[in-house]
């Protein structure tokens, strides 16, 4: 990114997934080191290959994490999302980041960036959105310098969300999760990554938070015809109808994330296309980035 001047290295924990690949990608563009730590061994010749210094360990591992950060300006943790098993949201979202800011102050890390979420509440119903809100708590006391995006749905190329949009759009009838009428304004993964590297090279970013949603607003069902490239007859599924059948099929999914999915998804704070300079992808753009071109995708 043009004007960016990290001149120490920049730590993206949770890198192999898919917001992790792409900033580990548009870093290795501009700053003088990115190291990513992952869980997973199979995951890192593909960071290497995009010129990232790879790490393998458990978040939980403080010796390793603080050996990773030492002698870097930032941290930029992306473990714990939607897709995380049922009940393990607390674990997944509060429990890592608290593991990364305690490394982080050891290691004398000065920044963390972080993705959340609209409607993060410490009061909210939902798990995902409260633990959300707990780890936003936790960035705001630990004090060191930090910067919060509240994204919507991030999509892209290997998108799980999108992929299984797409899949259930595909259907005779389509299905769709919710209602239909709720509005979506999906933001592509690159732009994700672009705000993360500005809001990295951004001076004095204590206690930012940004909103950020695409450029084009969509109700669910309108999503559904657009990946499946024509209108088709719907059928709306309840989270809870959902979550049963996902576990009569013996593939748990979260009712949390369904009814996150089953909510509007808009953005609730300062707008961070304009704070930090990112020119949104409009969604059909990048939709056709994302997926094989189709009917729906066109003019």
């Amino acid at each position: 990114m043009l004007g960016y001047h990290r001149p120490v290295p920049v730590v993206v924990t949770g890198a192999s997934g898919l917001v992790g690949r792409h900033l580990v990608a548009a870093l290795a563009g501009v700053a003088s080191e990115v190291r990513a730590y992952v869980r997973r061994r199979e995951a890192a010749p593909p960071l290497r290959a995009l010129g990232a210094k790879v790490a393998v360990g458990e978040i939980g591992d403080a010796e390793t994490l603080e050996v990773v950060l030492r002698g870097a300006h930032t941290v930029c943790h992306l473990v714990g999302g939607l897709a995380s098993e049922p009940g393990a949201y607390e674990r997944e979202i509060v429990g890592t980041l608290r593991a990364v800011v305690e490394a982080a102050a050891s290691a004398r890390v000065a920044r963390v960036l972080y993705l959340s979420y609209p409607g993060a509440a410490p009061g909210a119903a939902n798990p995902y959105l409260r633990a959300k809100a707990r780890a936003e708590e936790l960035l705001a006391g630990c004090g060191l310098e930090f910067a919060v995006i509240r994204c919507t749905h991030v999509y892209g190329p290997g998108s799980r969300w999108l992929d299984e949009t797409r899949r259930m759009a595909a259907r005779r009838p389509s299905l769709v999760v919710g209602p239909g009428t709720q509005t979506l304004a999906p933001v592509f993964v690159e732009d994700v990554a672009g705000a993360l590297v500005a809001a990295d090279d951004r001076a004095g970013a204590v206690g930012s938070m940004w909103g950020l949603e695409g450029p084009d607003r969509v109700t669910a069902d309108e999503l559904a015809d657009l990946v499946a490239g024509r209108r088709r007859p719907r059928f709306h599924l309840s989270p809870r109808t959902v979550a049963r059948m996902s576990r009569m099929a013996r593939r748990p999914v979260s009712e949390a994330m369904l009814e996150v999915l089953a909510a509007d998804s808009l953005t609730d704070a300062p707008d961070a296309a304009s704070a930090l300079g990112v020119v949104r992808t409009p969604l059909r753009d990048g939709l056709a980035r994302s997926l094989a071109p189709g009917p729906g995708l066109e003019g």
